[in-house]
Parts: C-alpha cells; sequence; structure tokens
C-alpha cells in the first residue's frame, strides 16, 4: 500500500517516481491470509444462519478481519496521525461499528474487499512502475573504457566526459557519445521508438540504451551517467508527475473536502431519522455506515492520475517526452500548430541544387572554383558545395591568402588571380553585374543562390537547397485531418518558405523572420485562435517555443536551449510522432473522462439506493468502491495497448548517390531534379517523385515522372 494522498492511501500509487514498494510478512502471503479470512466469514455466516449462535459468528467475523485488515489498519494509523481523513479511516470506522449492530460478517466483508481492491490496484499500477523501471535500466552498469594498455571494464557511472568507450556487437550502449572510430548499425527502438536500425558512421550520435547490430566501435563520451538521454527521460516523467493538470488539482483539492464531508453527511443520516422522527436506529445507524464506504473518493482520485502516468510512460516508450501532466489535458485547447523550416519540416541538410555558368566558364570549372575556396570555410553552405564536388571526384585547386568577410562571404587567389563565392549583397558591393533574371528564378524556385565571381565578372551561381523530411506530408496532412490548422514561420527567405510551404499545402508561411518577429507572429496567432503549438529545433526557436501555449523540439537536431525551453520533446527526427503524441494525449483525456463521469454517476446513484434503504453492506464495497475503482485502473490500462499508425519509413531507398545526368551525345548535364521537396529517384528509364517508392497509408502518392532523354538530340540520358 501507498500513501500521500489527500482522500485514498492507495490512489497515490501513481506516484511512481517517488514510489517505494517494500512487500511486508503479509504482502509476502497475502492470498493465504485472503483465504484464511474468507473462510471464517463463510464460517460466520453458516453458523449464524444454521445455529443462530449470533455471539460465535460475530467473533469469527472478527477473526476474519484479523486475517485481511493489516496493511488497512497500518494505514489508518499513519493516516490519523497525520491528522488525515482518508478511505482507510472511512472503511475501518464502518467495519468497526458494523458489529454494535450485530453486521459483523458483513464488516468483516467490507475489509476483506477492500484489502483486496488495494491489493489489485498495487499489481495494476506496478505495470507502469515497471515501465519506467525499464527505461532507467536501458543503458548497463558498466562500460568498456579504452586505456593506454587496451580496455576495461569500468562502471558507467565512473566514466567522464571525453573518455572512449568501445561498443561490441550486440552490445547495449552504456553512455551517450559520438562515433570515434567505426560505423554499426544501431537499434534505437527503446529510446526513440524507431523500429528500424540505424546506420551511424564517424561523428554521428549514439544514445545509451542502444544496441550495437553489427561491428566494433569506438565512442566518444559527451553525456555522462546522471545526463544521459535516458536519465533525462526518467527525470521528465518523475518532473511530469509533480506537474500536475487542472484536473487532477481540482481533484485533489475537491477530495481534500469531500472525505470530511462524508463521514459528517453519514452522521446526519444516522442521527436526523432518529432523533427527530424517531424512525428505527438500527436501520439508519446501518444505512449510515453503507454510505460511509459507497461515498469512498478512490475512484474519484485515481480517475485522472493514473490515466496520465500510464500515458507519460507509454509516450516516454514511442520516443516523446512530456514534462507535465498538464501537456497531456493542453491538447485539447491547441487549435494551430505553428512550424519552424530548417531543421523541423527539414532535414536541415543542404545540398546542391543547381550549378549555373557564365563567361565561357563551364559548369565544372564554377564547382571547381568554388569548392576550392569553401574548402577552407567551415561555413554548412561552403560544406555541402565541397561535399557534391567530393562526390564527382573533383579536384581541387590550391588557394592562397584565403579569406573570410563576415556575413558576405570568402575570397582567396586560384593561381594568382582572385575570387570571390558568397552572397548577393556581398557581389552588390563588390559592384559586379548580376543577371537579375537569374537570381529571380532561382529564388522563386525555393533555392539559395551562391554567387562565384573574380574581380571583373560572375562566372557562376551554384544553387543550395534543403530536403523536405518524408515524414513532413504525413504530419501536415494528418493535423488537418484532425482538425488543426497549420502555419510555418521561419528565418528562411520568403521564397524558400513559399517552396516548402506550397509541397506540404501549410495554409499560412512567413518568411523572413527574427526571433523577435516570430514571437510576434506567435502572440497574433493567440489572438486569432484558441490556442497555439509551436514546433521547432533551433536557438532562433527558443523565444517562440516559450511564448506559444505547447513548445514541441524536435530532439534529434534540437540544440539544448531549444530542449530546455519545450514542453514536449520528440527524441527522434519522425515528425508522425507528434501524430501519436495528439492521439495517445486525446486518447487518455477521453478515458479520464470516461474515469470522473462512471465514478460520479456510481457514486450518487448508490448514495441515492443507500439512504432510500436498497443497499447493502457487501453491494457498496464489492461494486461502488472496489468495482469502480479497478474499472477505474484498468481502463486506465487501456493507454498501454495503443499502437501506433504510423508506420515506420526508412529514407535508405531514397537516398541519392545520383550527381547528375549527363547525355553522352551531346554532353549536356543536369542537375537531378527535385520534386516534393527531394531528389527524384531513378526507376527503370525515367525519374519518379520518391513518394512512389513509399507504400503508406498517410502518405498522398505522386505520379510525376520525367523520362531520361535529353531534350536537345533525344538521345537516353545517362545517371553518374
Amino acid at each position: 500500500m501507498t500513501k500521500g494522498s489527500p482522500s485514498c492511501s492507495h490512489c497515490s500509487a501513481y506516484e511512481l517516481g517517488h514510489h517505494h514498494h517494500e512487500k511486508s510478512f503479509f504482502g509476502e502471503y497475502f492470498w493465504y491470509f485472503i483465504g484464511f479470512s474468507a473462510i471464517f466469514i463463510l464460517g460466520s455466516i453458516l453458523i449464524e444462519f444454521f445455529l443462530d449462535y449470533l455471539f460465535i459468528s460475530q467473533v469469527l467475523a472478527i477473526i476474519s478481519i484479523i486475517f485481511s485488515c493489516y496493511e488497512v489498519i497500518k494505514e489508518t494509523i499513519e493516516n490519523v496521525k497525520e491528522k488525515r481523513i482518508t478511505a482507510n479511516l472511512l472503511m475501518v470506522i464502518a467495519a468497526v461499528a458494523s458489529f454494535f449492530i450485530f453486521h459483523g460478517q458483513e464488516g468483516a466483508t467490507a475489509i476483506l474487499l477492500y484489502a483486496i481492491a488495494e491489493h489489485l490496484e498495487e499489481l495494476t499500477t506496478d505495470k507502469s512502475r515497471n515501465a519506467i523501471r525499464e527505461i532507467l535500466e536501458l543503458a548497463p552498469d558498466e562500460a568498456l573504457v579504452k586505456t593506454a594498455g587496451g580496455y576495461l571494464n569500468i562502471p558507467s557511472k565512473e566514466v567522464k566526459a571525453g573518455e572512449i568507450i568501445g561498443i561490441k556487437p550486440a552490445m547495449k550502449v552504456p553512455l551517450d557519445g559520438m562515433i570515434e572510430k567505426g560505423e554499426s548499425y544501431f537499434d534505437e527502438s527503446a529510446i526513440t521508438g524507431e523500429s528500424i536500425p540505424v546506420f551511424k558512421e564517424n561523428g554521428a550520435e549514439v544514445f545509451a540504451g542502444s544496441i550495437n547490430s553489427e561491428s566494433f566501435v569506438d565512442i566518444r563520451v559527451t553525456r555522462e551517467s546522471n545526463d544521459t538521454v535516458i536519465a533525462q527521460i526518467a527525470k521528465t516523467i518523475q518532473y511530469a508527475q509533480q506537474n500536475k493538470s487542472r484536473k487532477e488539482k481540482f481533484i485533489e483539492k475537491f477530495a481534500r473536502y469531500y472525505t470530511p464531508s462524508i463521514l459528517i453527511a453519514s452522521l446526519l443520516v444516522i442521527l436526523i431519522p432518529t432523533l427527530l422522527f424517531n424512525l428505527n436506529f438500527t436501520d439508519w445507524f446501518y444505512r449510515g455506515l453503507i454510505l460511509l464506504v459507497v461515498s469512498c473518493p478512490c475512484a474519484l482520485t485515481l480517475s485522472t492520475p493514473l490515466a496520465n502516468v500510464v500515458s507519460l510512460t507509454k509516450l516516454a516508450k514511442e520516443g516523446i517526452l512530456v514534462k507535465g501532466n498538464r501537456f497531456i489535458e493542453l491538447v485539447n485547447d491547441i487549435e494551430t500548430f505553428a512550424f519552424d523550416k530548417t531543421g523541423t519540416l527539414t532535414e536541415g541538410k543542404l545540398k546542391v541544387y543547381e550549378i549555373r555558368s557564365f563567361h565561357d566558364k563551364d559548369k565544372e570549372e564554377v564547382l571547381k572554383i568554388a569548392a576550392s575556396l569553401e574548402r577552407l570555410s567551415e561555413h554548412p553552405i561552403g560544406q555541402a558545395i565541397v561535399n557534391y564536388a567530393k562526390g564527382l571526384r573533383t579536384n581541387f585547386y590550391e588557394v592562397e591568402d584565403f579569406e573570410i568577410i563576415t556575413g558576405r562571404g570568402i575570397k582567396g587567389y586560384i593561381n594568382n588571380e582572385i575570387f570571390y563565392a558568397g552572397s548577393e549583397k556581398f557581389f552588390q558591393e563588390l559592384k559586379l553585374e548580376i543577371p537579375e533574371t537569374n537570381l529571380t528564378d532561382i529564388k522563386e524556385n525555393g533555392t539559395l543562390p551562391v554567387l562565384i565571381g573574380n574581380d571583373k565578372t560572375l562566372v557562376g551561381i551554384i544553387t543550395i537547397r534543403d530536403l523536405l523530411r518524408v515524414s513532413a506530408p504525413i504530419l501536415i496532412k494528418g493535423l488537418k485531418e484532425r482538425g488543426y490548422s497549420t502555419t510555418m514561420i521561419s528565418g528562411d527567405t520568403q521564397m524558400a518558405c513559399n517552396t516548402i510551404g506550397g509541397c506540404l499545402d501549410i495554409e499560412d508561411v512567413q518568411g523572413s523572420l527574427l526571433p523577435n518577429q516570430k514571437i510576434e507572429q506567435i502572440e497574433s496567432i493567440k489572438n486569432n485562435s484558441r490556442g497555439v503549438a509551436m514546433v521547432g529545433d533551433g536557438i532562433n526557436d527558443a523565444p517562440a517555443l516559450a511564448s506559444a501555449d505547447l513548445g514541441i523540439a524536435i530532439g534529434a537536431s534540437a540544440t539544448d536551449l531549444t530542449l530546455e525551453t519545450a514542453d514536449i520533446v520528440i527524441i527522434n527526427d519522425d515528425l508522425t510522432k507528434l501524430l501519436t503524441y495528439i492521439d495517445i494525449t486525446k486518447k487518455t483525456n477521453k478515458i479520464i473522462k470516461q474515469n470522473i463521469w462512471t465514478s460520479i454517476i456510481v457514486k450518487l446513484s448508490f448514495a441515492f439506493l443507500t439512504v432510500l434503504g436498497f443497499m447493502t453492506l457487501w453491494l457498496a464495497v464489492g461494486i461502488g468502491d472496489m468495482g469502480v475503482s479497478l474499472f477505474v485502473l484498468l481502463n486506465g490500462m487501456r493507454i498501454f495497448r495503443y499502437k501506433s499508425k504510423f508506420q515506420e519509413i526508412s529514407t535508405k531507398t531514397l537516398e541519392n548517390d545520383v550527381k547528375t545526368i549527363i547525355c553522352e551525345n551531346c554532353k549536356t548535364k543536369r542537375i537531378l531534379p527535385q520534386h516534393h521537396g527531394r531528389d527524384m529517384i531513378k526507376q527503370d528509364d525515367k525519374l519518379v517523385c520518391w513518394r512512389q517508392l513509399i507504400d503508406h497509408d498517410q502518405l498522398e502518392p505522386c505520379e510525376e515522372e520525367l523520362p531520361l532523354y535529353c531534350p536537345k538530340c533525344s538521345k537516353k540520358l545517362e545517371i553518374h
């Protein structure tokens, strides 16, 4: 049994983060004690019915109570010491008082059934408690730490950030880290909920609790044992239990006054009819005892918190961290979802989209110049150009006197000739002529232009584009089906945002926003909407997350500040987890309503029948208290049975090694085109939209196809 609730001892069993269940001798042999108790009750009933030995029957009933009342009496004494009126006290008063009117068998039965109810509730809540404990035990206690003399087994809690640990095949990862050496597939289903093993190579992040599927790898520890993602999950659940919903706070406050009121009401039921109307004392004393039992608030106080904790645990197993029970309830108040673009709806992985050349420079030369300059820069856009050039096995020029012009671009000398690479604004400052029609066309495509030129003229433009997340269209479609409106608020250019917004059919798209302007947009949505949720991942999203009614961070790419600010964290990059969150929380809220109304209706009905004289103590305990409490518990546990409607999508088949399309006849070259925000995929003798390759109920198909024939000479194109 547990304690801590203002109204009922076992009603606080949901406080899993603070609960420590110690089995007593009675608890260890519970069903033996209950069996003996039931035998003595049966003997008491038979002796009174057949032999009419009233005194002996009452003695047997007392012995029955002795066998079943240990935990109930123990909790009652503790409650009285703490000056709290609880359901335990109500039950003990009813049981003891029943002997004064020679209904000892019913009092003993009440204690027996109440003890069984508490035990079954303990077994039921064990499932939630064990689920959280399983999360905590995902990471092994020991780590294989690399030393000068080899690898040594050391307790995980002693390993410091920066140390190297080895992970053997089939071994669980003990700590979060980055792969220092080697590559392998890792099963992260226990942490992120993603059932498909994920390939990780040098520099990739690995979570504690994931399982190495194939090869030995070295990992440099980035988080110590108290700070791993698993530890954060446990802390989040414990914190969330304290961050109660409005319903929980109301019910706790209600129960604080309700239980003493029931005790007073029972006394009035006994005294008023007998003292004022001279009715039979025994009859009304019995009805008062029944009212005491039937009005026990256990089911009502259990109705909300247990369902919430089951929901928190289920969400954590799905890779969704919710930082408070109130964020389960809040989903009903949200009307609009606002999204950042880069790193949220898109992957944040920049790729070369197109190369344009001018003034007798061919595309290969433009790429070679740009990549040679960008190789000395660490800017993400520059790295995208360098990686593309490496994929084409481009030879790099030697660059001298390299210089970064902050916020604008870079410059350096190649073969004693100065070259620049950077933004449109940078080239305007250099007073170089820029073809406006080309830039307008590029911007309308939603791509970012990188201009390349020398001290005389512009020699080329390389366009960069982000890739849409495969799960993004499923998310937006799912939100609309659930009745939510969508908007995009991004710091990226308006045209780039329009392109992604068009791919996803987002209703309102706002680009080129600074962090403070994002807050203004959130406040504007609040004024015109019932509630707004903000979804983002970057530092510039943190103010908007804090300002929104509900802040949601995409955890795999989110910054520490964003994770700290957000109310909900999606641990991996699968945006359909947001729909899973909505479905589970809506199911939870529906179950909570069922629990509350069932408790209220049964309690009121039984109280009314009690006053009219149609209720017995057995029925009051068996159905009015034990039955309703078990219904509430089992109904709440149904949340564990939820199965996500969104199957895992492997992007492996969508990863293109293709760099360019070449006509071997006329040597015309094209960059691989995109459709619906991602590269098109080669299928037979044509290019098709990536959506054709995904069999998913929630993703609308696309029949877009491009034949692989040269538009100039009609010869077949080759893909390289």
